[in-house]
């Protein structure tokens, strides 16, 4: 295709292709109309970008977004003190509660797919779901009542996508029936086994045996050999909170039984107040604190968080929506041992080229095409 046709034409040092993040090698992609319409094993002379890595986009399965705009204020305090029903976080929104998306946050969620947020305030949910509708970053925004027993979550529905339950056991087993018709076709997902008291109290147990079906269980810190199995069978994605997990649990989930067990694992970044809401940080600490293969920490963010909200994922493939961002590496691109590992050893340190989502493409934050 010439230059000056409708479709962009891009040379690739990798490309990182379908669900199983394959990687393609020296190879050109054309996008053209939204759509991937050729991958091509070779450069082609008349390409508009050459270099770098095309990577799907990450979805960032759980984050609190209310709480950044009161930024490092959890230093020396419990989870409990920080972000418990009565905990300093929730003083701090009242009080805080312009600008609602700063323009830093716009620019660093120009990477991601879909956001999943636990929106404390409701009536949020569609204003949030517009401002990020602005860089093409899909909002799922989850939220609960105040209080359980008199609260409407048809009203919450109105607005949001689904319940985000904090505390499990606080659910009076009366609203059991209608949070358990609400899952059905509505996303739900609950806060699991984040310390210690929060295993013993049985959560998981318990919404389950209210026949509550849920998409996510966040955090999972301290879940058991027979918890692992009830998720696998059941197809509940565990998402986990890796710098958030170590800062307040002190330890990280067991991936290795996650795996062994066949749950899939998705990644979010908690709260935004304490956590740099950049899922690359969480991957990074993940690969150093875990020792896990660099290639399936990288589907936990490019791929599992999609069915994590009952979804299947966007990947690069011939025929599929164009959904992928272009790294540069730098000297990684051509001379790197292992691409999945440089991705997340250096991706910190890269340039973002190129972000395209279907007929949208941006470069440093603008449309370009």
């Amino acid at each position: 295709m010439k230059r000056g046709s409708p479709a962009l034409i891009i040379n690739l040092h990798h490309i990182l292709y379908g669900e199983e993040l394959e990687d393609l090698g020296r190879a050109h992609l054309v996008v053209e109309d939204g759509f991937i319409k050729e991958i091509g094993r070779s450069w082609v002379g008349d390409a508009h970008i050459n270099g770098g890595v095309a990577v799907p986009l990450p979805v960032n399965a759980h984050i609190h977004l209310n709480d950044y705009r009161a930024p490092d204020h959890h230093f020396g305090l419990s989870l409990s003190d920080y972000a418990g029903r009565k905990g300093l976080k929730h003083s701090l929104i009242q009080l805080y509660k312009e600008p609602l998306m700063p323009s830093e946050l716009l620019n660093l969620f120009l990477q991601y797919s879909y956001i999943v947020d636990y929106q404390e305030k409701y009536l949020l949910c569609r204003e949030l779901a517009y401002e990020l509708g602005k860089i093409h970053t899909n909002y799922i925004g989850l939220s609960r009542p105040v209080d359980w027993v008199n609260d409407d979550l048809e009203e919450i529905l109105k607005h949001c996508s689904g319940l985000g339950i904090s505390n499990p056991v606080v659910i009076p087993v009366f609203r059991s029936s209608e949070i358990a018709r609400i899952s059905r076709n509505r996303i739900v997902s609950s806060h699991i086994s984040e310390n210690r008291w929060m295993e013993e109290t049985g959560g998981l147990h318990y919404l389950l045996s209210l026949g509550i079906k849920l998409k996510q269980v966040v955090h999972g810190v301290f879940l058991e050999d027979w918890e692992f199995k009830i998720l696998a069978d059941q197809g509940i994605t565990l998402v986990s909170c890796p710098r958030s997990n170590i800062w307040f649990s002190g330890k990280l989930p067991d991936y290795h039984k996650a795996l062994k067990y066949g749950v899939r694992v998705a990644i979010g970044t908690d709260n935004a107040g304490c956590f740099h809401p950049d899922i690359w940080e969480e991957a990074f600490i993940l690969l150093y604190y875990s020792k896990i293969d660099p290639l399936t920490i990288l589907k936990f963010i490019l791929i599992n968080g999609y069915y994590s909200i009952g979804l299947k994922p966007l990947v690069i493939k011939e025929g599929g929506l164009a959904y992928f961002m272009v790294i540069d590496l730098g000297i990684a691109n051509e001379r790197s041992g292992n691409i999945y590992l440089s991705l997340i050893n250096r991706f910190k340190w890269s340039r973002i080229n190129l972000i395209i989502k279907g007929k949208h493409v941006f470069n440093n934050a603008t449309i370009v095409v």
